[in-house]
């Protein structure tokens, strides 16, 4: 069956047993498009991706969508979206997972004007790192890190990694990604995945800088009119410090963030573990300067975002 529209999904029951009642279109990503449903077996909300039509037909494209699934779900962290299932239905291929009630870091530095506190935007690298690290423990690199896919939930703060949709298995055949095949988001892409060399756990750590960079400033280090020159940016040119553009950014935070974006992957720091024990590090020795807004903690700043 051909969709002539994502709209005639909303109220069908697919999945097994027809447990995932579709209930609205939420959001469009790179690789599918995601609708709320709700699961009658469980009664809670789930979020559910399907495969654009256009790339039915792309073997590469299907292969990658089974593997995000698949390898997904072998993930349990506090701070990793669930899987909670992977089907096919109305000849689209989907993915069923955890529902996050919130706002993702794209929208809330919109709506902050631009930049987040220092130690808000501390606390939230070291959410994000602790995922990593289990995703790394896994073998598995997210590929395609930026603000857009970070969420923070509404009631609790809590942070949120979403869409490994072009994670990469480290021990997995080459074949699935051939070399010189760029996949990511230019602002965010480390030097070694723009030229299609071999990744690990280190270009995770450089599109986390480049996060942790964009929070404090307001702006990613690497910048262009063009996703090209961007591209040409991160490969070339070195960034401004982050303490010329914000002097509130503290002489150790911009060295963190100024490791984790070196363009050669042996001058960042080898691990996430590393990269938490430096920010945990940083937050205890700033901890009795922080500003109000710094004070009120992730779940205090964020409700303070969502109520205004």
């Amino acid at each position: 069956m051909v969709l002539e529209s994502w709209e005639e999904l909303i109220g069908a029951r697919i999945g097994p047993d027809d447990r995932y009642e579709i209930l609205r279109r939420v959001g469009d990503g790179g690789m599918g498009v995601v609708f709320e449903a709700h699961e009658h077996r469980r009664d809670r909300r789930v979020a559910i991706k399907f495969l654009r039509s256009d790339g039915a037909a792309d073997p590469e494209t299907l292969e990658r969508f089974r593997r995000e699934g698949s390898r997904f779900s072998r993930l349990n962290h506090p701070n990793i979206v669930r899987v909670f299932g992977l089907g096919r239905a109305r000849g689209l291929f989907y993915i069923a997972s955890e529902f996050v009630d919130g706002s993702d870091l794209y929208d809330i530095l919109k709506e902050s004007g631009g930049l987040l506190p220092v130690g808000r935007s501390l606390e939230i690298v070291r959410d994000v790192a602790r995922a990593l690290s289990t995703a790394h423990a896994n073998d598995i690199i997210h590929r395609d890190l930026k603000p857009e896919n970070v969420m923070i939930e509404r009631a609790t703060g809590t942070v949120k990694i979403l869409d490994f949709g072009i994670a990469k298995d480290l021990n997995a055949s080459m074949a699935l990604t051939v070399k010189g095949t760029y996949l990511g988001t230019p602002a965010y892409s480390a030097p070694e995945q723009i030229r299609g060399q071999r990744l690990d756990a280190r270009t995770d750590i450089f599109s986390l800088g480049v996060i942790l960079y964009e929070l404090v400033t307001g702006e990613p280090p690497f910048t262009g009119s063009r996703a090209t020159q961007v591209l040409v940016n991160t490969l070339r040119t070195e960034p401004v410090s982050p303490r010329a553009i914000n002097d509130g950014v503290s002489a150790p935070v911009a060295r963190l963030i100024e490791d984790m974006i070196q363009k050669k992957p042996r001058k960042r720091p080898e691990s996430c573990e590393l990269v938490i024990q430096r920010v945990e590090k940083i937050m205890a020795a700033i901890g009795d300067g922080l500003s109000p807004d710094d004070s009120k903690g992730v779940v205090g700043f964020l409700k303070g975002f969502f109520q205004g």
